[in-house]
């Protein structure tokens, strides 16, 4: 009896710690689909280089990645994203491409909207936008909705922008490398020397571009996704060579990795918010 009695707590503790254990597992999908990746968050960044003309100090970039609208990213979403960069007042603004998911069919409304809420974004001078990999599936509807909100889509051009004075710097894209040949001679030809930024989708440009570019802005990995501690991200972006999320150096280079505003394939965040970067030029 006493041994029957033995076995039946054993059952209920065992039966206790598989309902916590499902409970949690619940939570942590909970979170991970519905809270995370609906809180955006605003990372700064202050830059530095010896090339940026002392015109351009307190200079403000705002970049935006990888929407991927329809999956996380949904009207309430994105126009918590328009207000976050209007509230920044940024001078130039970037996005690095990705705007349609391809499991996602848009509607009439949705392609609206879309129009309407980026042209909601100010900036001081302009707006300019590469092609992501997703977006080449669907390019003319992207160059339709990217040119009605008054954005730019950069193709291989070097522009020039000024600010505060007669000296410029150079800005100049290109699309998704895995869609797209790039002709980087076109890229960075310019007229004179000067502080030389690069709009690019994949991180993977880096081997191509960092002799020749100061700043790199790029987005496509979504910082991994999900993150483990001491881990990283665990569900890898192709062309983006180790390049997760957030800031590195190569030569004489820093490219920036934008973990981007919505998910892909895996409608998850984990340890992982989707951001806008914001860059201060310091001079």
């Amino acid at each position: 009896m006493e041994k029957e009695i033995e076995g039946k707590k054993k059952l209920n503790i065992l039966a206790k710690i598989l309902i916590v254990i499902i409970l949690i597992i619940g939570l942590l999908y909970f979170w991970m689909h519905f809270f995370e990746p609906k809180i955006i968050m605003v990372k700064d960044f202050i830059l530095t280089n010896e090339k940026i003309p002392k015109e351009f100090n307190g200079f403000k970039i705002v970049q935006f990645s990888d929407i991927h609208f329809g999956r996380t990213t949904n009207e309430k979403e994105l126009n918590k994203v328009v207000d976050k960069i209007n509230e920044i007042e940024p001078d130039i603004v970037l996005f690095s491409g990705d705007l349609f998911d391809p499991y996602i069919t848009l509607s009439d409304n949705n392609i609206n909207f879309l129009k309407e809420s980026l042209k909601k974004i100010n900036a001081n001078l302009k707006k300019y936008a590469v092609y992501g990999d997703q977006d080449f599936n669907n390019k003319e509807q992207y160059e339709e909705i990217l040119k009605e909100a008054d954005f730019e889509i950069l193709n291989g051009e070097n522009k020039k922008i000024y600010y505060n004075g007669t000296q410029p710097i150079y800005l100049s894209g290109i699309g998704s490398i895995s869609k797209n040949t790039p002709d980087y001679s076109k890229a960075f030809k310019k007229d004179e020397d000067g502080l030389q930024l690069f709009l690019s989708h994949e991180p993977g440009v880096i081997i191509d571009v960092k002799n020749n570019a100061d700043f790199i802005f790029s987005g496509h990995t979504l910082g991994g996704l999900v993150k483990l501690p001491f881990i990283g991200g665990i569900i890898k972006n192709p062309n983006s060579l180790g390049y997760e999320q957030g800031m590195y150096n190569e030569g004489d280079a820093t490219i920036f990795v934008n973990n981007g505003i919505g998910t892909e394939d895996y409608s998850l965040r984990l340890f992982n918010f989707p951001s806008i970067y914001c860059y201060r030029f310091k001079s």
